[in-house]
């Protein structure tokens, strides 16, 4: 018959702090305490989120003003203009590579993958 572990509940608080904290994922957790249960974690983190601190997806270390924030975001916009800019030069060049050599680059929706 398996024998249950039983944590107690600071135990429990230090690891769901640690998950919430984003210093670790709940599989790493499980490892790092030796705790077994696929759900064990879940519940905790269930049962616990409200008295321990949190700091959802950064650390302390981590954490962003808005100013930065903001800056970051139109870092991102026109990081992504530009990757539409370059998408829309590699559509021109398979257009125009397909006229030239009158050959089929694209694949076709719905084309089978061939079998090696």
């Amino acid at each position: 018959m398996k024998r249950v572990k039983r944590y107690s509940d600071e135990f429990k608080k230090t690891v769901v702090n640690d998950v919430l904290s984003g210093n670790i994922c709940p599989e790493h957790a499980k490892h790092k305490y030796g705790i077994s249960g696929s759900c064990t974690i879940a519940t905790w983190v269930k049962k616990f989120e409200d008295s321990v601190p949190k700091r959802l997806f950064m650390n302390e270390q981590k954490e962003k003003t808005v100013e930065e924030l903001k800056l970051e975001i139109e870092q991102l916009k026109h990081q992504l203009e530009y990757e539409k800019l370059k998408s829309e030069a590699f559509d021109t060049m398979i257009d125009i590579a397909e006229q030239e050599f009158k050959i089929p680059i694209r694949k076709k929706s719905g084309a089978k993958q061939s079998k090696k």
